[in-house]
């Protein structure tokens, strides 16, 4: 092995090991000081507002400071131009496009061509990047107000399971985790249906103590904001929390189990309707996808195992 491979390998755990002999020869050491920040902590932590509002700031600024400082962020994978066709296409005011003139000269990857021109994604990766571009000159700025308030959801769903003082820890560690870091510099990340998915376990946390008119309607938000990122997942993801909390409802009142649950429906069903005018207009039928409609034209690898492989599209 050569020297540089060994120090590569050592080199991650000498800070460890630093801190595990300087634990062992004084335990004690800092004792003072960690006590105060943990007390400082648990009064920050009885003001959820205010650390929500925090985590948005701070995920925020880490996201303008990288742009700035170490990268702007450019487009380079097809999926990123994808998504930047779909929000272009909604600032605009469109929902999709006209097939260019001679369409099979521009077909492009993740793009659908036929019977209009736009992306094969679900929306609201596009209309995070619109509304961004259309309020702040820059469709990433979508993405990084989408990231901050998907961290303030994380911090949100923790508070349904876990104490306060480890929900601020969870958001904390959700606004530096590299990979939200990663997301926050590139037009393809998953904010949006991490937003979505952590309203959903959030909700699913505190409907399992019992009915709410206010928990069902950020359950079906949750449940919305998946349907238009994340369909698939997100329906299965769906059906998981309400096996959690639907047996819960059964203890009460079956008043308040049905308020509960015509609650998830005030956000889910218009989002669903929405979600089907837009496939209409993009494919053509209120049942069908683009991805689906993409998928069929194009990909040989269907997206599930039981399904036959298909032939390579001719050019």
């Amino acid at each position: 092995m050569s020297g540089y491979r060994l120090w590569s390998i050592l080199y991650p755990a000498i800070p460890l090991l630093v801190v595990g002999w300087v634990v062992w020869r004084r335990p004690g050491m800092g004792r003072a000081s960690f006590r105060r920040a943990e007390n400082w902590l648990g009064r920050l932590a009885r003001h959820p507002w205010r650390v929500a509002g925090g985590l948005v700031a701070a995920s925020l600024t880490l996201s303008l400071a990288i742009a700035l400082f170490v990268r702007y962020p450019q487009p380079v994978i097809a999926d990123e131009f994808s998504y930047l066709l779909a929000a272009e296409t909604f600032r605009e005011g469109r929902v999709s496009n006209p097939p260019p003139p001679s369409w099979p000269h521009f077909e492009s990857l993740h793009v659908l061509m036929q019977p209009t021109w736009a992306s094969k994604y679900p929306p609201a990766q596009g209309l995070a990047m619109a509304a961004g571009w259309k309020l702040g000159g820059a469709p990433i700025v979508g993405v990084w107000v989408s990231l901050a308030l998907a961290c303030a959801a994380v911090y949100w769903m923790l508070l349904g399971w876990v104490r306060p003082r480890e929900a601020l820890i969870g958001g904390v560690l959700a606004v530096l985790h590299p990979m939200l870091l990663e997301w926050g510099q590139n037009f393809w990340g998953g904010a949006i249906a991490l937003a979505g998915g952590a309203l959903v376990l959030g909700a699913t946390g505190r409907l399992r103590r019992g009915g709410s008119i206010r928990i069902g309607v950020v359950f079906g938000m949750g449940l919305a904001i998946l349907a238009a990122s994340r369909p698939f997942e997100g329906a299965v993801f769906g059906l998981l929390g309400g096996l959690l909390w639907l047996p819960a409802l059964r203890r009460g009142s079956w008043r308040e189990a049905g308020t509960t649950l015509l609650a998830v429906g005030v956000p889910l069903v218009p989002a669903l309707l929405l979600l089907a005018t837009y496939h209409a207009r993009v494919t053509g039928s209120v049942w069908e996808m683009p991805y689906q409609v993409h998928e069929r034209a194009y990909a040989v690898a269907p997206p599930f195992l039981w399904q036959p492989l298909r032939e390579p599209p001719v050019y």
